[in-house]
């Protein structure tokens, strides 16, 4: 079954789920294209191997929030877009994700300590924050597959959701795990090589094929004749 055909189109009275599939896109593209931005501005002062994407908040700048805000409104998006195409956005997919935007809200208002270094307040609040957020996108979008996969017309994507969720999770490990040199470090104060920003950039797209592939659904399936 083509993507194109995963969503069955609303009836007619209705109303469509396109213009928010639509925001939701245009959400996730800020976030990349924000970061990418980042990426290239503070080459000098952040690695992207060793350092987590959160150290592009200690220069002082908005980037940061700007992309982790955008992410979150456009979660919030896409929810309802799901909900008005049909798809079986039940309450604790909606907790779940309520946890992934607040988690990214919190990241945005609290900022990290600089990689390796000791931590502070705002640091374990991020790093909280953080944990729930990366575990909550994954259990979130597991349960939309799973109803989704009930009904017919909703099982292609269902399928494409469950293989993407596996690759997050595991993408997820292996973050976690590049993240033991500096939690088991003395102090908290690690000075060795590290390639959690590697690793984390990795998880994050793989969370923005998550995001991104309901949306395209959705959009695409306006395209399709009743």
């Amino acid at each position: 079954m083509s993507s194109v055909e995963t969503i069955r189109p609303a009836p007619a009275g209705h109303r469509p789920a396109g213009p928010w599939a639509v925001a939701a896109l245009g959400c996730f593209g800020l976030s990349v294209v924000t970061v990418l931005v980042l990426h290239f501005s503070q080459a000098a002062e952040v690695d992207p191997v060793r350092q987590v994407i959160s150290d592009y908040a200690l220069s002082g700048a908005g980037g940061f929030a700007v992309c982790v805000l955008a992410l979150a409104a456009g979660t919030g998006f896409l929810l309802t877009g799901l909900a008005r195409a049909g798809l079986p956005v039940t309450p604790p997919v909606v907790a779940l994700a309520a946890c992934w935007g607040g988690g990214l809200t919190l990241c945005a208002i609290f900022p990290t300590s600089p990689t390796g270094a000791p931590m502070t307040f705002s640091a374990e609040v991020h790093r909280f924050a953080g944990l729930v957020l990366f575990v909550s996108l994954p259990a979130a979008a597991g349960l939309l597959a799973r109803g989704a996969a009930a009904h017919p017309a909703h099982r292609g994507l269902a399928a494409r959701l469950r293989r993407h969720t596996d690759w997050a999770w595991a993408a997820l490990v292996v973050f976690l795990l590049s993240q033991l040199p500096v939690l088991l470090a003395p102090s908290r104060a690690f000075d060795g090589p590290l390639f959690q920003g590697l690793t984390e950039r990795l998880v994050f797209a793989g969370y923005l094929v998550l995001l991104g592939e309901p949306a395209v659904a959705i959009l695409r399936s306006g395209r399709k004749p009743c």
